[in-house]
């Protein structure tokens, strides 16, 4: 069993800091404050050097996002959430942006495509990177009503999307796979 860094901060620092302090209040000998200057120390180059990233990996998600990195195939990211209802959004919602600036979205059942929603796409810089804007042939479905937000995770793309029937819907590069 994996313990993360919260619950040894709220189970052992935070306890520990308290009776370093009750005993400082009580005793009122320096050496209780010394302890608590000390642990928060080692807490604080804990903390700085856990937050370096020295793998490729960990490098390869500071770089800025261009327009070419959002060509590709997407489907329902299903990491975020499990159940039904996002197996039913993998099977159902998937598109392709193409290098020629268009977007196709495509309502599914299974491998088969019952409809595309057709539009286009550009990008606007915002700090590093360049946000993806869509351009829909009206009329659109509802998930493409507004533009996704970017987000990172685990060296990974996500585009999300705000629809008013299922609130935050995830999307990943890939290629659609059935589902086991």
């Amino acid at each position: 069993m994996e313990i993360s860094a919260n619950w040894v901060f709220i189970l052992i620092i935070i306890p520990i800091s308290g009776i370093l302090v009750g005993a400082w209040d009580l005793t009122k000998k320096k050496i209780y404050i010394w302890l608590l200057v000390m642990l928060w120390g080692v807490v604080g180059i804990l903390l700085l050097f856990s937050k370096r990233g020295s793998s490729p990996e960990e490098k390869l998600v500071n770089i800025p996002i261009e327009k070419k990195h959002y060509y590709g195939s997407y489907v329902i990211a299903r990491e975020f959430f499990s159940g039904d209802q996002v197996d039913w959004q993998y099977n159902h919602f998937r598109f392709e942006i193409k290098d020629n600036d268009s977007i196709y979205f495509h309502l599914t059942n299974g491998a088969k495509i019952n409809k595309t929603h057709r539009g286009g796409i550009s990008t606007t810089k915002l700090d590093s990177n360049e946000n993806l804007m869509l351009h829909m042939d009206t009329p659109t479905h509802h998930i493409l009503k507004t533009n996704p937000r970017l987000y990172f995770k685990d060296n990974e793309l996500f585009l999300v999307f705000k629809s008013k029937k299922y609130h935050n819907v995830y999307f990943k590069k890939g290629e659609w796979k059935e589902i086991e």
